[in-house]
């Protein structure tokens, strides 16, 4: 099984500063500026593994599913047209993400939740894990092919059966639920970036966050490039527009937690 591909600041700067002193290395480099490298790579590289043997264990489920999605060569399914856009194994929420959204549903007392793109279901199966015996979680997933294998994967766990996926387009679907008077205590939000903004206001405007509700958007950083860091991408463009659109929103609180890629907690006030 071939490694994750670096995707938050934090993994980024450390492949960076290993490269530093590779490079360091070679060219015979010593002193002071050597030791500052060696400081920098001890502060950073071994801190994502610090925080997850610091935080509660996934259970069994979780990381069943988290061995199947890395084990899966999504590419070679895009090739070969069974996915209908490119997904990558490094989607998955991860096990440090889905303790802290477990915690939150667990906190807020949620029963019923919204998720927007849910890939292989990693955070809607942590999320489901504490909700209570009547909580109920709706994802949208616009591929097929995830969408069905996340439903085998929920269906060998003891909350699947409170999940419940809805295939396609997700602005449909929330169109769909908010005619069918839906409104959700929280929402999670990890779909494609360049739509953010209009999810956001979707979720809104159609009332399907409960006032007091929370919102959670993951990938706010960006692999640092809403803040300056590397070129930025048309996916880097519009979650630099959407957090600036957040900041800019009286109507919510709002908070940005450097978890992975960045995980902006919005609990709408009025």
């Amino acid at each position: 099984m071939s490694e994750l591909r670096p995707v938050t600041p934090l993994s980024i700067l450390s492949k960076k500063l290993s490269e530093l002193k590779d490079l360091g290395s070679k060219m015979g480099l010593e002193g002071e500026l050597s030791k500052l490298i060696e400081e920098c790579c001890a502060l950073a590289q071994p801190l994502d593994q610090y925080l997850a043997e610091h935080s509660t264990k996934a259970s069994p489920a979780l990381i069943a599913l988290e061995k199947h999605t890395n084990a899966l060569d999504w590419e070679a399914a895009f090739q070969k047209g069974a996915t209908s856009i490119r997904l990558e194994k490094e989607m998955l929420s991860g096990a440090l993400e889905g303790q802290l959204l477990q915690m939150l549903v667990a906190l807020t007392g949620t029963k019923r939740i919204l998720e927007i793109g849910s890939f292989t279901s990693y955070a809607s199966l942590a999320m489901a894990e504490a909700l209570p015996e009547e909580g109920t979680l709706i994802a949208c997933e616009y591929d097929p092919f995830a969408a069905d294998f996340a439903q085998q994967q929920l269906a060998n766990t003891p909350v699947g059966k409170k999940v419940k996926i809805q295939v396609g387009e997700a602005l449909a679907t929330l169109s769909a639920l908010q005619k069918e008077g839906y409104s959700f205590d929280f929402v999670f939000l990890d779909a494609d970036k360049e739509n953010y903004l209009t999810y956001y206001q979707t979720i809104l405007e159609a009332e399907l966050l409960k006032v007091g509700g929370l919102l959670c958007v993951d990938n706010t950083l960006y692999m640092g490039q809403v803040y300056g860091a590397g070129e930025q991408t048309k996916n880097g463009a519009a979650i630099e527009a959407f957090n600036k659109a957040v900041k800019a929103d009286p109507n919510v609180q709002k908070v940005i937690l450097p978890i992975r890629d960045g995980l902006t907690l919005i609990r709408r006030i009025a």
